[in-house]
Parts: structure tokens; C-alpha cells; sequence
């Protein structure tokens, strides 16, 4: 039987973030119940197609806490009645401040969550309110303590760096208040203003000032030496964590491992293949409406496909890729395929070769998008 993580996307929220390009609704009580009949079902047809046994679900969005606490109880009570869940699995579910309270905590970890992401992005007022959110920073400060009271210890915290007319003092009080709180978990994001955004339509129109990249570049260096100051672990690119407390969903991802998802606009990977499912609400429901998984494209992946996302994903990953892994998973040398390039790098001091494994350098990690696409052979 073969193993995957298990995506899960919840589309709807309150309203759309100025930065966010995810895809996600306003809520609609109509629409709402509609797109939840659909995800059962959608349950019952990837079992019937995959019969999967799921190592770790994560549960995304939009925002899955605008559920109520029963909804999602019963889209995980589908999956265990559906899915062979293996005992003990990471279950995460993305949180907004604002969209929780005690009642709702408790019957989701009652279901099985056992792991909270909360959507902070800042710890200033001034800033969540320039960027669309919702929430205030004692709201986010509030629902961390309930989720502890309610018995969560497994939590971490999204924020997000290099916002418009950020300072570093800014980004340094933010980061300071999110180490106060402790979260075993930190994943701490720089800015990339993306297109079908506000914040890149405002871009165009002269209305928003982006820092410039080297204060970016001050505040990701800021970010490594406190969090590691405070005791937690960088394992990749954008995330920190206190010892055994790294994501193990996110960890499939990089692995280029085999996941598989469920919702609108959901990706996955099954190991022959990507796909991604109807981002459409509406093409969404009625392809599964009419007893057909709901996917709108799906691509073979060759060997030199896979080999190079698992270049440029593992390398994320702090500890990098391992030679012998590389090596049973491909049937070819790692130095078979990118002598030129891994020798190259290394002279750069960009990667690291060391205990038969190939790593990023912090000179590598800082110019990582220009190194990673020269792993590309097509």
C-alpha cells in the first residue's frame, strides 16, 4: 500500500488579504454547505482510486477554521472512514486569530488535530490593518493562550517579513513578541507581491513602496540569528523549530514525496504525475456532482522531471539531499547528472558536500533562487 500526505483545502474566508493569491472566497452559507457535500464525496472517490494509506493531512486555506468545529470533525471522521490513517500522524489545521474560541478548539482536537498553524503575519496593529487582515495582535496573543489552555502543544506561527514600509525595528518587535510566546514552531516569509493580488495592483499604480532587497536581506539575517539565539533550529529555507518539532506534512513536500489533496484549486503529487483540481467553485461541485474527481489538468512526469524537483525542493531543506538517497531513488549518481554544476557551486562555496549529503551554503541559501534553477535540465 502505498503511503502520502493528504492535503486539504478549505477555500473560504472573511475576507481576501491585500498579499494573498491562495484560492479563496467569501463565505456563503449556500455555497458552503455545497462545497462540503462535495469534499465528502471527493473522499470516496480518491479512496476508491488510490486506496491510500495517509502519514499526515494538513488541512489549508483560505481559512478551515471559518468552519464550525463539527465541519471539520466530520471531513476528518470521512477520511478515517475512508483512508487507511496511520496511529500518531501530524494533523495540522491552518488558524486565523479572530476565527477561534474555546469551543471550536476543543472539538477539532477532540476529531484528531493535533497540530495548529496560526496566521499571525505581525504582531503590529498598524501593519495587519495596511495588509488586510482581520485580526488584531492581542486577538492572535489571545488564541495561542486558549489553544494552550485547550491543550494544544504542538503550534506554530505564520509571519511574514519585507511588508511595505516595514522597518527592521518593526520586523524585530514582531519577531521578539512571536519568541515570547514560545511556539514550537515559527515560519517566517518574505514578501513576494504575486499577480491577481491587491497588493500588485496597488504595485502598478504607484500606491505601495516595497522595501528595498537589502533590507530584506537584514531582516531574513536578523530572523536566522535570533530564532537560533532562542534556541530553535532552521530546517528550511523559511522555517524555524524548536527540536522535533519540524513539520512532518510540509517535510513530503520537500522530500518530493507523494501527497494527495482534496478541495478547489488543490495540487498533488502522486508519483506518477502532478495534477491540480478545478479552482472554480462551481466546475469544482458539479464534476464531482457528477461522480468524477474534480481535475482539471494532470502531466506524466519523466525522470529528469522528478529528479529535478527533488533538486530543487531538497535543497531547501537545510540538511539538503542525501547522495545514497539520491542514488536509490534514481538509479544514477547524483555527480552522474550535475558533476559540472555541484563542482561549480562548490568552488562558489554555495553547496556544501559533506557526510553524503549535498546542502545549501548561507551564501547558497541567500542567492537560492539563481541556484536552484541551474538544477533544471529540460
Amino acid at each position: 500500500m502505498k503511503e502520502f500526505g493528504l492535503y486539504i483545502h478549505i477555500p473560504f474566508c472573511v475576507s481576501k488579504c491585500y498579499y494573498c493569491n491562495f484560492n479563496s472566497f467569501a463565505v456563503n452559507q449556500a455555497l458552503k454547505e455545497r462545497y462540503l457535500f462535495a469534499l465528502h464525496k471527493e473522499i470516496e472517490l480518491l479512496a476508491e482510486k488510490y486506496s491510500p494509506q495517509i502519514k499526515s493531512i494538513f488541512i489549508g486555506g483560505g481559512t478551515p477554521t471559518i468552519l464550525e468545529g463539527a465541519q471539520i470533525a466530520k471531513i476528518l471522521d470521512k477520511c478515517y472512514q475512508n483512508f487507511d490513517i496511520k496511529e500518531d500522524i501530524e494533523i495540522t489545521i491552518e488558524a486565523n486569530p479572530g476565527t477561534v474560541d474555546k469551543e471550536k478548539l476543543t472539538l477539532i482536537k477532540k476529531a484528531g488535530v493535533n497540530r495548529l498553524s496560526f496566521g499571525v503575519q505581525s504582531f503590529n496593529d498598524k501593519m495587519l490593518e495596511k495588509i488586510g487582515r482581520i485580526h488584531t495582535a492581542q486577538e492572535a496573543i489571545n488564541n495561542y493562550y486558549l489553544a494552550k489552555e485547550v491543550g494544544f502543544n504542538n503550534i506554530s506561527l505564520d509571519l511574514i517579513f519585507a511588508l511595505p514600509e516595514q522597518s527592521l525595528e518593526d520586523w524585530q518587535k514582531t519577531l521578539l513578541q512571536a519568541c515570547k510566546l514560545k511556539p514550537n514552531h515559527l515560519s517566517t516569509y518574505n514578501l513576494k507581491i504575486e499577480e491577481d493580488t491587491p497588493f500588485y495592483q496597488m504595485l502598478n499604480k504607484g500606491e505601495l513602496n516595497p522595501i528595498s532587497e537589502e533590507l530584506d536581506l537584514e531582516m531574513y539575517n536578523f530572523t536566522k540569528n535570533l530564532l537560533e539565539s532562542k534556541g530553535y533550529q532552521q530546517y528550511e529555507i523559511s522555517n524555524f523549530a524548536h527540536r522535533g518539532y519540524e513539520s512532518e506534512h510540509n517535510q513530503v513536500y520537500w522530500k518530493n514525496e507523494t501527497y494527495l489533496s482534496l478541495g478547489a484549486g488543490a495540487h498533488f503529487y502522486d508519483g506518477v504525475g502532478r495534477g491540480y483540481n478545478y479552482s472554480s467553485l462551481e466546475e469544482y461541485c458539479l464534476s464531482i456532482e457528477e461522480g468524477r474527481l474534480p481535475v482539471e489538468d494532470y502531466q506524466s512526469l519523466t525522470k529528469e522531471d522528478e529528479i529535478e524537483e527533488t533538486m530543487m525542493l531538497g535543497l531547501r531543506l537545510i540538511k539538503g539531499i542525501g547522495l545514497k538517497e539520491f542514488k536509490d531513488r534514481f538509479g544514477a549518481s547524483i555527480y552522474d547528472i550535475y558533476n559540472d554544476e555541484l563542482n561549480k557551486f562548490s568552488q562558489q562555496k554555495l553547496i556544501i558536500i559533506a557526510n553524503d549529503r549535498i546542502a545549501l551554503t548561507w551564501q547558497g541559501i541567500l542567492l537560492a533562487n539563481q541556484v536552484l534553477a541551474e538544477f533544471i535540465l529540460t
